[in-house]
């Protein structure tokens, strides 16, 4: 999809304009004295903020993300620009102590702008072994405060799943809380977590398809695409099996939206043969 005119642009005077100011977060923080380090880090929490707020002035866009949910705010900076922000910032915020960078991360997160917690993701991506099983009611109130479809599958395509082979049967328990919450984004989140890396391994495909099953009836649109979406990445490792329970699902009128995102990656005769079944 095309960038709308201006963007590419907006995207050369960022870079300007961060260049003209790129290690002042950095200098600050290398000269701070231990006692200090609450002031700096609310200094680089302020100067964030303000970089995003720029570029969102000189973007193009109304948001980072297509987000339907009236909770979800942004600036309208999108990834490019924002990694952009992160690099200028990411010594700055390296020379911190682990708990400030988490400190940093939970205070970006907390804001509600789709920016400013993709920037706590990036920050948090690296220490996926800080959420020892001890922490996961902090990981838990951190998605909690997720609320679009870009974040939870940003969260989940990295930091959660993570914690997912770090920690393998404390975590499914959590997952399926997350998978009869009443939240819709916990919802997509116990399922999409179950694509890309994490459905290639077929470590977690007894558990994923259950997560599935528990949703084929959800009532929300981007929950059934988690869905499908989930079962389509499963079939690369178990084709046979997720293609059986898709045929099912087929049988039992579930919504379209599950059954045609599932067998997106069907091609030719497989394909035809699979619509064909009887």
């Amino acid at each position: 999809m095309p960038h709308p005119e201006g963007y590419i642009e907006a995207i050369s005077k960022l870079k300007f304009r961060l260049s003209l100011g790129s290690h002042y977060a950095f200098h600050h923080v290398k000269r701070s004295k231990t006692k200090e380090n609450m002031s700096d880090l609310s200094q680089l929490h302020g100067q964030i903020i303000h970089d995003l707020e720029a570029a969102g002035r000189i973007s193009p866009y109304k948001a980072d993300a297509d987000e339907s949910d009236p909770r979800y705010k942004a600036y309208g900076v999108r990834m490019p620009a924002l990694k952009e922000i992160f690099k200028n910032h990411r010594s700055a915020i390296r020379q911190f102590e682990l708990k400030d960078q988490i400190k940093l991360a939970n205070r970006l997160i907390r804001s509600g702008f789709g920016e400013q917690q993709t920037f706590g993701l990036l920050i948090l991506e690296p220490h996926s072994d800080y959420f020892t099983p001890e922490r996961f009611g902090e990981l838990d109130r951190i998605v909690r405060r997720l609320h679009g479809w870009s974040k939870v599958d940003g969260f989940s395509a990295s930091l959660l799943r993570n914690v997912l082979f770090n920690h393998p049967e404390p975590f499914l328990e959590l997952v399926q809380k997350w998978n009869q919450d009443k939240d819709m984004w916990l919802r997509r989140m116990s399922v999409v977590l179950f694509t890309r890396k994490v459905a290639k391994s077929g470590l977690f495909n007894d558990f994923a398809l259950k997560m599935c099953d528990n949703l084929k009836n959800a009532p929300e649109d981007l929950v059934q695409k988690g869905v499908g979406w989930a079962l389509k990445d499963l079939m690369r490792s178990d084709r046979k099996r997720v293609l059986d329970y898709v045929f099912k699902l087929r049988k039992q009128n579930v919504s379209k939206t599950i059954t045609s995102y599932a067998i997106r990656d069907l091609k030719g005769q497989e394909r035809a043969e699979f619509l064909a079944r009887k």
